[in-house]
């Protein structure tokens, strides 16, 4: 299983892109009471869990806990959309045909994840510790390159324009802050004037509100 950097145990998670967003359900997870509770003369009912994916286990996990009976039904395989496939005459090469990487700010699923023990590893991006080198192919040039400092000139006026579009057009700092400070009405109160401006837009028209995109001089999609 690979992941994004986990955050230590002082600081709280800010990434604004998580399944998680915008609500902390970490917390309310390792609430001591638990989830909620079941009348006893119901405990041992059955309940019908369709779908053996990751949210149909949980549930099923979940309202067990409850006292329940939980009944799951799978057409296919367990485990929906995450599955890792061996390519056929190799030794141990595998794909991942479905989820390869998790947020740090998917802090409920890392509550299962802690759970079962299950290990995790970085994600090997491109230039992390995990991965330090890649090779680019650009405009008919191959480019082999080991730190952030051999990128081409181009890659550092995008990643510049791509920041400066974030806190200009998204408020991202804002974002951050009431991501660390847990302020949910903070964070919906800036994340719903964000939809309706962004929601049908692309990635380049976000990248094009910065006023640093003039230096980068990129190509018309």
């Amino acid at each position: 299983m690979h992941n994004h950097n986990r955050f230590n145990g002082s600081a709280k998670p800010i990434s604004a892109f998580g399944p998680d967003f915008p609500f902390a359900y970490d917390d309310w997870l390792q609430h001591p009471s638990g989830l909620g509770t079941i009348p006893e003369e119901h405990h041992g009912e059955e309940v019908a869990v369709i779908g053996a994916g990751i949210s149909g286990l949980v549930a099923a996990y979940e309202l067990m806990k409850l006292g329940l009976k939980p009944v799951v039904y799978e057409a296919s395989k367990l485990g929906g959309r995450l599955r890792s496939q061996a390519f056929n005459g190799t030794d141990g090469i595998v794909a991942e045909l479905g989820g390869m990487r998790f947020p740090a700010s998917s802090t409920a699923f890392y509550h299962y994840v802690d759970k079962l023990g299950l290990e995790t590893q970085p994600f090997p991006n491109p230039l992390s510790p995990a991965s330090n080198s890649t090779v680019i192919d650009i405009e008919g040039e191959t480019i082999y390159v080991e730190k952030p400092c051999d990128l081409p000139a181009l890659f550092h006026e995008v990643a510049n324009a791509w920041a400066d579009a974030l806190e200009s057009g998204a408020h991202f700092s804002d974002i951050q802050q009431a991501i660390r400070d847990r302020d949910v009405a903070r964070l919906k109160s800036l994340w719903n004037t964000l939809v309706p401006l962004w929601d049908d837009r692309t990635f380049y028209d976000f990248v094009a509100t910065s006023s640093l995109l003039c230096q980068a001089q990129l190509p018309a999609p």
